[in-house]
């Protein structure tokens, strides 16, 4: 996941802890880890392979993480362009406290990943970190999402984000 950790001259965002959000209501058993104890292939030819594909993995390694980063510079313009609008709504409600939700897609370009921004939401406002359950119900975390379909490559992906008042 990208570094949703942001700081402006007005805001601190962060992402959700798992502690804030509605407890997942379990579905049964977990996926099976026998494959642990599979036999060994032969490993020769592994670690050649390996040792070949090192420097395209590390070259791969950081265009994902440069890429992965426009996200982060993607949000702090975002919050920069709608501060206004944020600190109006925490003051009309007499709040210190927002929620965002921020959609992106990741793609698989050439055995890269990409990560492409879509849109990011404000869903509310609340008085306290304690109460981002009330925004963050069980339907807007585990419910279904009206998205259009993208193609096998590419997977839509949502971070709610905690933002506060410096």
């Amino acid at each position: 996941m990208p570094n949703f950790n942001v700081t402006t001259s007005q805001f601190r965002v962060r992402p959700v802890s798992q502690s804030e959000l509605p407890p997942v209501q379990a579905m049964g058993r977990g996926p099976s880890l026998d494959y642990l104890t599979y036999a060994n292939g032969p490993r020769q030819f592994n670690s050649r392979m390996a040792a070949g594909g090192a420097v395209a993995a590390a070259v791969s390694s950081v265009s994902a993480g440069l890429n992965e980063a426009s996200l982060t510079v993607w949000l702090k313009n975002w919050l920069k362009a709608n501060q206004v609008k944020i600190s109006e709504q925490l003051l009309r409600n007499n709040h210190s406290v927002f929620v965002v939700q921020v959609n992106y897609a990741v793609a698989n370009s050439f055995g890269n990943r990409m990560f492409l921004s879509r849109d990011i939401y404000l869903l509310g406002t609340v008085p306290t970190v304690k109460q981002v359950d009330t925004i963050l119900t069980a339907d807007v975390l585990y419910g279904p999402k009206v998205d259009a379909v993208p193609n096998n490559a590419t997977q839509f992906q949502y971070a709610y984000l905690v933002g506060e008042r410096l």
